[in-house]
């Protein structure tokens, strides 16, 4: 089995259990891109800190920089509830939509802390995780 699969298989069962057993409801309005979702039952809280996946349904097939086909995107995010900020921890590309199919493209570098701006899609999952909504 190729390295990246075996990674991308791990990372999948480390997010709470694997993305195929998540509980995905609507967050933010669907919009001709993608539509995205939340699983509430991921929220792990620390403080003022949370992390939560998130995923997104592309309407139209996209592709990896090497050329892999996907269909949707699952990401690990943290959370600062007091500053209203955001970064990504991981992701993983899936050929599926809803996060199914193989798991094309992991990555898990820390993104850098970036505001959470009103009216966009991090505002609607900050609000999922940070303002009980």
């Amino acid at each position: 089995m190729a390295r990246w699969l075996k990674v991308a298989l791990s990372l999948a069962l480390a997010l709470a259990g694997g993305a195929a057993r998540a509980e995905w409801t609507a967050v933010g309005e669907a919009n001709e891109i993608y539509a995205a979702f939340a699983d509430r039952t991921t929220i792990r809280r620390n403080g003022a800190l949370a992390t939560m996946q998130g995923l997104y349904d592309f309407r139209r097939q996209d592709f990896t920089p090497e050329g892999r086909a996907l269909l949707s995107t699952v990401v690990l995010r943290e959370y600062d509830c007091g500053a209203r900020r955001v970064r990504l921890l991981s992701s993983i590309d899936f050929s599926g939509r809803m996060a199914t199919g193989e798991p094309v493209l992991v990555s898990e570098r820390h993104g850098r802390w970036e505001n959470v701006q009103d009216g966009g899609i991090d505002a609607a999952y900050w609000q999922a995780v940070c303002g009980g909504g």
